[in-house]
This record gives C-alpha cells, sequence and structure tokens, in this order.
C-alpha cells in the first residue's frame, strides 16, 4: 500500500490525509474570500486615494457591498478551519501546506475572473505542488 512505500505507519497516513484536508478545506474557505474581496473592490470605482477623503469614500463603497461582508464570513470560517489542522498537526508540516492557496487562487483567477496563466505562473505553481509532495512525505 502507499502508507508502506511511503515509509508510514497506517495510522500517520491516515493522521497526514486528515491534516492536509483540514487545510486544503481552509484554503478553499479563505481562497474564497479573497475572490470575493477582489469582485467587491472590482465593483467599486477606483479613483486615487492620495486624499483621506478618497480613502474615506473608498471604504464607504466597499463595506457597503455584500459581497465583501461574504468574504469576511468566508476568511472566517477557512481561520477555524486552519486553527484546528494546527491543533491537530505539527506547524512544520500544516504551515507549508498552506501554499496550497497559490493554486487555488492561480486557477480560481483565471476561470473566475479571466485572469492569464502565462508559463513562468505554471512553472512556480508546479513548484509549489513539489514541494507540497516534499514536506507531506518528510
Amino acid at each position: 500500500m502507499f502508507h508502506e512505500a511511503a515509509g508510514l505507519p497506517k495510522g500517520d497516513l491516515e493522521h497526514m490525509i486528515k491534516i492536509i484536508l483540514l487545510v486544503l478545506l481552509s484554503e478553499l474557505w479563505t481562497s474564497a474570500g479573497h475572490f470575493l474581496f477582489k469582485k467587491s473592490t472590482n465593483a467599486v470605482e477606483f479613483h486615487s486615494l492620495r486624499t483621506l477623503d478618497s480613502k474615506i469614500q473608498f471604504l464607504r463603497n466597499i463595506i457597503s457591498k455584500p459581497t465583501i461582508w461574504a468574504g469576511i464570513l468566508s476568511i472566517t470560517i477557512g481561520l477555524v478551519i486552519w486553527i484546528i489542522a494546527l491543533a491537530d498537526g505539527d506547524l512544520s508540516v500544516v504551515y507549508p501546506l498552506n501554499s496550497m492557496s497559490y493554486i487555488i487562487i492561480l486557477f480560481s483567477a483565471h476561470f473566475f475572473l479571466g485572469e492569464k496563466i502565462d508559463k513562468m505562473k505554471v512553472l512556480g505553481t508546479f513548484l509549489v505542488i513539489l514541494g507540497i509532495i516534499f514536506i507531506t512525505m518528510s
């Protein structure tokens, strides 16, 4: 089985899978929140934020958007799940798994916001995935 090939006792593998799933769930909620923040700021007319009045007006416009509040709720849910993952796993393993957000954001920005994915972004994302694999196998 995989756990034997990876040199992990079965219980350790199950625990690692649980941690990975918790972090993935946390990152999905957190990334959704960032996506909602971006959608909110795209919907607000952007002017220079050099004056105090323009900053106040920008904040008023932003906090009046339901998507901002949905984003805050989404990030809060992600944070609660993140804390559960931290409580159950080693920080040296859980924190690097946070890099999954790069992958989630790259593809959600492409599919939902129409942002371009170039070769360097693909290479960088591949290296992140490779790093996650190395960390989870250590």
